[in-house]
């Protein structure tokens, strides 16, 4: 185990320097199947996505491990002694360990072959911080059948290395963007009366707007709509004729993220008569909410309990309102999503993060033991 763990912080440690942007993962890709060739497996590239690929080992029914592997546009702090190579892209979520943890399954099972009673598929998708994301091309390629399952593990900072979150049911939030454009006649600001005022009629919408949906959905059913961008005007003296305003409904269940929507569209129309002003509205992506198979949670809940101390499964009270495209992959087969901790510095999606590499080891140790366990218990 510890020449394959000297292995992969050298593997993690390069992809580290070398990151590359959603779908453009072309060096990685290349990385990746130099180095499972070198281990004498065979990797395959997807017949409808530029970069990525997987690899099997073994023989019989199939358990997935998704790895991601695209980073972010963000400058990476200098003074890191191990950094980015490749300006303004950074790994800063930790798709470098989530892909030298995949890596690590295929070593560990390449050398230990005979402890694995069927087939491990390890799945390097990219694109998952794009939107639409990777995990929406990946279903539609032909990798399903005979697969009982499907596991991921995400870094977290703030947790302890090598300790393991879990949690039953919901993991993830949905994550739904809209575009709402607002228009009408514009005009010169010394004759606001003769206009639709689009600035001010765009502020209302947005405080009166949040103001109703707090008072129409119940306040026991938790979701996040926030705005993020808005853009209208170019001049001081000039009143527009279009606003554009971006944002994102973040939900646990799917049945209030409809409710969202359709509230949205009632405001709408009642403020489009009230301020006179022309409302479209549009949801160019929706990622749904990434929801633990109850059996797989027993499954390793039981694992951990007979296999680990006590203290390296953590069980929060709540569910993260980020998203992941991993949810896709959960309409297919069932799933479970991991977070394993990082003792990091700074947050994830910021140039200040870093990692500690022993989580490498307990992430390996325990997941192909417990892929390993799943087979077992199939027989």
């Amino acid at each position: 185990m510890e020449k394959i763990l000297s292995e992969l912080i050298s593997i993690r440690r390069r992809l580290h320097r070398f990151p590359e942007l959603s779908f453009k993962e072309y060096e990685t890709t290349k990385f990746i199947e130099r180095t499972v060739k070198a281990w004498g497996l065979q990797f395959h590239r997807f017949e409808n996505i530029d970069t990525g690929g997987y690899c099997d080992i073994g023989k019989g029914d199939i358990y997935i491990f998704r790895s991601d592997i695209d980073a972010l546009p963000i400058n990476e702090n200098p003074d890191r002694e191990i950094r980015s190579k490749n300006d303004g892209i950074m790994h800063a979520c930790g798709h470098d360990f989530h892909t030298a943890i995949g890596l690590g399954l295929l070593k560990y099972f390449s050398v230990y072959e005979s402890e694995l009673y069927g087939k491990v598929r390890v799945i390097f998708q990219p694109g998952e911080e794009a939107a639409p994301g990777g995990a929406e091309k990946v279903v539609q390629e032909n990798l399903w059948n005979n697969v009982k399952g499907i596991l991921t593990v995400h870094v977290d900072p703030s947790m302890d290395s090598g300790k393991f979150i879990l949690l039953n049911g919901v993991v993830q939030a949905s994550s739904t963007s809209f575009l709402i454009e607002i228009s009408g006649q514009g005009g010169h600001t010394s004759k606001p009366f003769e206009t639709v005022d689009l600035i001010s009629v765009a502020g209302f919408y947005i405080v009166q707007l949040q103001a109703f949906l707090r008072q129409k959905i119940d306040p026991r059913e938790r979701f996040v709509f926030a705005f993020g961008s808005i853009k209208g005007g170019s001049a001081h003296n000039v009143i527009p004729q279009n606003i554009c305003i971006r944002g994102t409904i973040r939900t646990f269940d799917n049945d209030v993220l409809n409710h969202i929507r359709n509230l949205i569209h009632h405001f709408s129309s009642a403020f489009k008569k009230l301020y006179g002003a022309v409302v479209n509205i549009q949801s160019p992506t929706s990622c749904p909410a990434s929801i633990n198979d109850s059996a797989l949670h027993k499954k390793f809940l039981d694992f951990m309990k007979e296999r680990a101390d006590e203290t390296d499964l953590i069980i929060p009270l709540k569910p993260s309102m980020g998203a992941d495209d991993f949810s896709f992959y959960l309409k297919k087969v069932p799933g479970l999503y991991l977070r394993i901790g990082g003792a990091g510095k700074g947050t994830l999606h910021s140039g200040d993060l870093l990692l500690n590499e022993d989580l490498l080891k307990p992430a390996v140790k325990y997941l192909t033991a417990f892929i390993a366990s799943l087979f077992r218990t199939q027989k």
